[in-house]
């Protein structure tokens, strides 16, 4: 055991002094986080962006300033970037991108509404933007339906609301007869609005089961590209073995005082050690830069234990297979590769077929997502301690494997 402490404090130095891999492993997972929060947003809820829509008002009445106001209030107003602009500057700017449509209400648009005349605006799209330009024609035509259906059940009350706007006088007395209308008018209607004649009654197919994610875009990004950085980072401290051995420099263990096991569990050790410190470092900085919550810290610090535990464990039995670094590195970066693919460090296991979803629960990348995951949205440690376990006994099984074989492995190539 104080072999193997000496060795593990060796090769911490040894790190220490060159850590440019290490780091560069490290900081990618960092990278990528930033990169996809801010094309994707960094809110817990996926919202869509602003639909940007220039405005023409070549009418400038009353019902087409009532139309574009409607587009800015409540809901819409979050969803719709609404700018009046003029008609050639609109078509210029769209040309360039810089909206997914360009609105243009036409002259005349009021006088036709108010004499129930057909009248028509015109909405063009953004043909470079595939979804934005889609939510726009959707709203203009939802608002046109409103005010069509608006004339024509409330035509004779406009009628008069136009007569008294023209004089630009509403006395008080026709104010109140006008009330008493809309009022009679939707008593009138309430019996088929109020319950509704129609219903609609909803059924929710649970043949497949869709996970909402809860998270916000670094929460998920991070620790699914973590566990992938993390098996190149063990993968890292384990070539030191190969390197050595084709060097000759593990011949001196035949006159050392330190035995080939020894050394090989040291790697085992000083793998876990720093997979820790690199997990740590990357919650941290997670925490600090991205505002990640990660929930309860004692459920957190055992399943970077555990993780790094079963990673080390993993890497050590792969490199029983391989006898130089360019197998090694052949090898090694495909498994690593395609079992980061498989297991959600590449694409979100939830988008995947039920039967590659069978393959990816057999990677330790889909079990180190899904417990960072579980422990963000708040589940208790009991339900997390089965993942948490199964970690720790398989990492331990696949540690003593790989150092039985690669103990093997190596004798064979000194000798």
């Amino acid at each position: 055991m104080n072999n193997i402490f000496h060795l593990v404090r060796k090769d911490f130095r040894r790190k220490w002094k060159n850590p440019a891999v290490i780091l560069g492993f490290l900081f990618i997972p960092l990278v990528f986080t930033l990169i996809f929060g801010m094309v994707f947003g960094s809110g817990g809820e996926k919202t869509l962006p602003q639909v940007k829509i220039f405005a023409v008002d070549n009418d400038q009445s009353l019902v087409s300033g009532f139309m574009l106001g409607a587009l800015t209030q409540g809901e819409l107003n979050e969803l719709i970037d609404l700018e009046e602009i003029e008609e050639e500057e609109g078509r210029k700017l769209l040309d360039r991108g810089k909206a997914s449509a360009l609105l243009i209400i036409p002259e005349n648009f009021g006088d036709n509404i108010w004499e129930g005349q057909p009248t028509e605006i015109l909405l063009i799209k953004n043909p470079a933007e595939q979804f934005l330009p889609q939510i726009a024609e959707e709203i203009i035509d939802t608002m046109t339906l409103g005010l069509s259906s608006l004339r024509q059940v409330f035509a004779g009350e406009l009628d008069t609301i136009r007569k008294f706007a023209e004089l630009e006088e509403f006395p008080d007395e026709t104010i109140s007869a006008l009330s008493l209308q809309f009022k009679g008018r939707i008593d009138g209607m309430s019996k088929y609005l109020i319950p509704p004649v129609i219903s609609i009654k909803q059924i929710t197919l649970s043949e497949e089961k869709e996970e909402v994610s809860d998270l916000s875009v670094q929460a998920y990004i991070l620790p699914a590209i973590a566990v992938m950085f993390l098996l190149f980072i063990c993968n890292a401290v384990f070539e030191d073995i190969l390197s050595e051995k084709e060097s000759g420099t593990l011949m001196r263990l035949r006159v050392s005082p330190v035995n080939l096991r020894e050394y090989i569990w040291s790697k085992i050790v000083t793998s876990t050690l720093i997979g820790i410190l690199c997990t740590s470092f990357l919650i941290i900085l997670g925490r600090v830069i991205f505002s990640i919550n990660w929930g309860d810290p004692v459920s957190i610090a055992l399943l970077v234990l555990c993780l790094n535990i079963l990673i080390a464990g993993f890497i050590s039995f792969l490199f029983s297979f391989v006898r130089t670094e360019r197998q090694a590195g052949a090898l090694l970066t495909t498994v690593i590769l395609l079992m980061s693919m498989l297991g959600g460090s590449m694409v979100p296991v939830e988008n995947y077929p039920p039967a590659i979803l069978k393959f990816s629960k057999l990677t330790l990348n889909y079990w180190g997502i899904t417990a960072f995951k579980n422990i963000m949205r708040g589940e208790p440690l009991a339900t997390i301690v089965p993942i948490l376990f199964f970690m720790a006994v398989a990492g331990v099984l696949l540690s003593i494997l790989g150092s039985y074989f690669l103990n093997r492995n190596l004798q064979r190539g000194i000798s």
